[in-house]
């Protein structure tokens, strides 16, 4: 049996979550700018970084964006339990029985 490091082993959850992470960063960036400018707009004063991460918006920004992710995701698993498409490696085989796992 050959040993693999750690990081072969596990190197989609790494990337994946370095992906998450690069991500959620630029999320909060660009999200500080415009909330920012929104304030500026409205003559408010201005968050700084640190005081972005617990204002409304981003959190918001946030949670709306990741909930139509997960509510893309729970769709696609739920569905493709009754559902069937042609061709789809997601799917159960057109012509198999419904209590039929493939």
């Amino acid at each position: 049996m050959s040993k693999r490091n750690f990081f072969y082993r596990n190197s989609l959850s790494i990337v994946l979550l370095i992906f998450m992470i690069i991500c959620l960063l630029g999320q909060f960036l660009t999200g500080w700018k415009t909330g920012n400018k929104e304030l500026a707009e409205n003559g408010k004063s201005l968050l700084l970084i640190a005081e972005y991460i617990h204002s409304g918006h981003f959190i918001q920004a946030t949670f709306e964006n990741w909930e139509s992710e997960f509510f893309a995701v729970f769709s696609l698993v739920v569905l493709s339990i009754w559902l069937r498409e042609k061709g789809s490696p997601e799917s159960k085989p057109v012509d198999a029985a419904h209590d039929e796992n493939a």
